[in-house]
């Protein structure tokens, strides 16, 4: 009769482990898709064309007051530039939430979209697969359509030219040097 418990025990213990093993793998595995930044947008037809050139200083402000007012306070992050892009936030695991920093090599693609190239991720003490982490966090967040994660790449793109600044008004990236600090955008007005 012990022989048989010790059986069951070992096999319902096999199946938990199997089953927490294949979980764990689809959970991790890079999710498929199209890649965003590979589509050139041509800018509208413009009455004028408007170059800002920013710091990485007025940029930052900017920004994370855009994802203030843009997203109403739905999305828990911040953003900062220097020498790099820094994404801080928090990712709500059961009932609490864990602090996380990333930090993305960014350049200006020529469609006037913005590539953000992950490099490195600091998630307490828990060093995971970057692929993965930007998975739970675009599956974790509602981001606006023109920011597009591509976990499978290690890549955000942030679609510039799709964001609606003003009624009319479109944007393209010209230059993002964030070592340098020359950074500017252009800004098409309709006729």
């Amino acid at each position: 009769m012990k022989s048989f418990w010790k059986v069951m025990f070992f096999g319902l213990l096999a199946v938990v482990l199997i089953s927490s093993a294949l979980i764990v793998f689809l959970l991790l595995r890079p999710v498929e898709g199209e890649q965003a930044n590979a589509t050139p947008v041509a800018p509208p037809e413009a009455g004028a064309e408007f170059e800002v050139i920013t710091n990485r200083e007025d940029l930052t402000i900017v920004a994370n007051r855009f994802i203030e007012e843009e997203l109403g306070g739905s999305i828990d992050y911040s953003v900062m530039f220097d020498d790099r892009v820094k994404l801080n936030g928090e990712i709500p695991i059961f009932s609490t939430s864990i602090d996380f920093q990333m930090s993305f090599e960014a350049n200006a693609l020529e469609n006037g979209n913005l590539l953000l190239t992950q490099e490195s991720l600091s998630l307490g003490a828990i060093d995971l697969p970057v692929s993965s982490v930007l998975k739970f966090i675009d599956d974790s967040y509602e981001f606006p359509e023109w920011v597009v994660m591509e976990p499978q790449n290690q890549q955000i793109v942030v679609q510039v030219t799709e964001i609606d600044v003003a009624q009319g008004l479109n944007v393209k990236t010209n230059q993002f040097n964030l070592e340098d600090d020359e950074i500017s955008f252009s800004i098409y007005v309709p006729q």
